[in-house]
């Protein structure tokens, strides 16, 4: 196989297309050039639902628009401007991740999803829920954390259910990689080679079908697809550790050894920053419901925070959900990205909740930790409208906790219930075949070997239709109606041939805290390897980037971000000194501006060696060995 090469002057792009945010750059730059939601609203034709006509990356901070007219100058619509959901009528908020299946999801009926968000029931956190209205999930990815039901039958009828179309995912995924390169780049993809960066337990028809988007959409001239942990320990000058990736949708401690993933190993928890902001979302409530009564404020209806859109509509009127749920929880994201909001504390903090039984009885006194941040100066925060609440330390450090574990069963029930409901999901879409563990090997053979015949028969249609529409179709990808549909046909075929790794995926799955995490992740690996797995671990994901005090800007932990990798080496030391004493395990973890793009900023260095050339997996080769040539240069 021949070895590609941009030369000097065009180096690769690099992409990652995250459950939260997109990532594109160019290799050997330290951060992305490109930085966006990956959550975004799209607007479908009233004819044609499978067409999207436009799409916004942002619609937390203002009404997008409604079909039917355009906004008045207090954020309302202009046919109607006393119902609020007119703002947003006809939008539909996506993502092309789900939490549990990653990069494949199908169109779940609106009526049994909103039945088993609102029938779970979550335990509530230290402070009352909200009144606000939060109904049943729109985004497969984004929204399956919410339990919060929809408090009016009005409020209900607002509510904008999101079924996405089947295979509709990876139509999301490659405009999110258009958008990155029309935007930032300002660079022809055929023209450039792509290193993509994708998730360590992705299975390998998933990893098959986006090598073929990229050739068969974007054209480019070679691609490299790299596991999302071996990139992180590039990031940190290491091949081999135990990388703890802290994400928005979940917790993945995954072992990496001499740059190569081991599979075995890999577990994943469905709490991760998205848990964090509700939590923070809650208590800003209850705290905000208190000073509006202490204080009796006025010029407001509500018992919860306004987010700023909401705030500058002159009638104050909620928009539509899920968009003002997430406008709520992008000012808890801020909060805790402030440091207001979230906090880690020492090893030795065990929180209220651990020292109170369940019918309310106090087991022991709070230990001398607990008192001592109980008596601190709480921190101060400014909500949209201008209202200052006063922020306990012990509520921040109890968003922490639902990581860590020491709040007693509160987070345990929360990771339980989070992990029950993404193997249900895994179940939901694995055929009964699959399960009882009979022809499962031969239906995914034979589900990928359609894959191949259907791509040989796409090319062919293509090539025909092509000549015709070379002179004005490259209006992005998902143009070619031929091509899509014929996507469209394929994906129930690939949904059959991932259905057996998603139902080994299931034991992946795990409601255990990050430090039990990283003993079981590492323990399930040779035994020749464990010593160096335990021994080194990486920190990375924008979950991971908090502090211990967020009124000493100056202090150490807060500059240098060392609060949380200290926390995880000396809980995972206490666990480790029970069988082995005097064993040292070394945290690597960049610095808080880095730790959340650790995995691009690897792909980044990854991607400007000189000897990666020979790793491209070339147009020509693709054309010659299929998408299955990724499972052999792309391990």
């Amino acid at each position: 196989m021949m070895a590609y090469s941009g030369g000097d002057e065009f180096p690769c792009v690099v992409g990652e297309v995250g459950s939260y945010c997109t990532k594109m750059g160019f290799a050997g730059e330290s951060y992305p050039r490109s930085y966006f939601r990956s959550t975004t609203a799209i607007l479908r034709d009233t004819k044609q639902r499978n067409k999207i006509t436009k799409r916004s990356h942002d619609f937390f901070t203002r009404p997008l628009g409604g079909v039917g007219g355009d906004l008045n100058d207090d954020n309302t619509h202009t046919s109607d401007s006393n119902v609020s959901g007119d703002a947003d009528k006809g939008w539909e908020v996506c993502n092309p991740f789900e939490s549990s299946t990653g990069l494949i999801y199908e169109g779940l009926s609106s009526s049994s999803r909103s039945t088993n968000l609102s029938s779970s029931s979550s335990p509530s956190p230290t402070t009352a829920q909200p009144s606000s209205p939060s109904p049943a999930s729109m985004n497969a990815n984004d929204d399956d954390d919410m339990n919060m039901s929809i408090d009016s039958p009005q409020q209900q009828s607002k509510s904008n259910t999101y079924e996405p179309l089947s295979g509709e995912c990876y139509t999301h995924f490659l405009n999110h990689l258009s958008h990155g390169y029309e935007t930032a780049l300002s660079t022809d993809p055929s023209t450039t080679p792509l290193l993509l960066v994708e998730r360590s337990y992705n299975p390998p028809p998933i990893r098959q079908k986006m090598v073929e988007q990229i050739f068969e959409e974007f054209n480019t001239p070679a691609t490299f697809l790299a596991r999302d942990a071996v990139c992180a320990c590039y990031a940190v000058g290491r091949t081999t550790g135990t990388v703890i990736d802290v994400g928005y949708n979940g917790t993945v401690v995954t072992p990496v050894y001499d740059g190569y993933v081991e599979t075995k190993g890999i577990l994943r928890s469905p709490i991760g920053s998205r848990v964090m902001d509700e939590h923070i979302m809650y208590y800003l409530d209850a705290l905000y419901k208190t000073k509006k009564a202490r204080m009796k404020l006025k010029n407001t209806n509500y018992d919860y925070y306004m987010p700023l859109y909401q705030i500058r509509s002159k009638n104050h009127l909620p928009r539509r959900e899920p968009f003002h749920t997430l406008a709520r929880l992008d000012v808890a994201r801020l909060c805790k990205e402030d440091g207001s909001g979230a906090g880690v504390a020492s090893t030795g903090y065990v929180s209220l909740h651990d020292l109170v039984s369940g019918d309310g009885d106090e087991k022991t006194e709070p230990n001398d930790m607990y008192q001592q941040y109980a008596i601190s100066p709480k921190t101060p925060y400014k909500l949209p409208d201008g209202t200052q609440v006063a922020i306990p330390q012990t509520k921040r450090f109890d968003v922490t906790e639902l990581l860590f574990g020491k709040d007693g069963g509160c987070s345990a029930q929360i990771r339980e219930e989070a992990v029950q409901k993404a193997r249900d999901t895994l179940s939901s879409i694995t055929p009964s075949d699959c399960e009882s563990g009979s022809g499962g090997g031969d239906d995914d053979l034979n589900a990928l070997a359609h894959l191949e015949e259907m791509r040989k028969r796409r090319r062919g249609i293509g090539g025909n239709s092509s000549g015709g529409k070379s002179s004005g179709s490259g209006s992005g990808p998902g143009s070619n109606n031929n091509k899509q549909q014929s996507a469209y046909f394929s994906h129930e075929k690939l949904v059959k041939a991932c259905a057996p790794y998603f139902q080994s995926s299931i034991g992946e799955l795990t409601s255990a805290s990050i430090p039990a995490m990283f003993c079981n992740s590492v323990y399930k690996c040779d035994r020749d390897q464990q010593a160096q797995l335990l021994g080194n671990a990486i920190l990375c994901g924008g979950g991971s980037c908090l502090s211990t005090s967020a009124s000493s800007a100056s202090s150490v932990d807060y500059k240098d971000g060392n609060a949380m990798p200290e926390r995880i080496r000396e809980e995972v030391e206490s666990i480790i000194h029970m069988h082995t004493p005097q064993w040292r395990v070394k945290v690597s973890s960049p610095g808080l501006t880095e730790r959340a793009v650790c995995s691009w900023l690897g792909a980044s260095i990854l991607g400007s060696l000189g000897s990666f050339h020979d790793m491209w997996i070339t147009k020509a080769e693709y054309e010659e060995y299929g998408p299955s040539i990724v499972s052999r240069k792309c391990p």
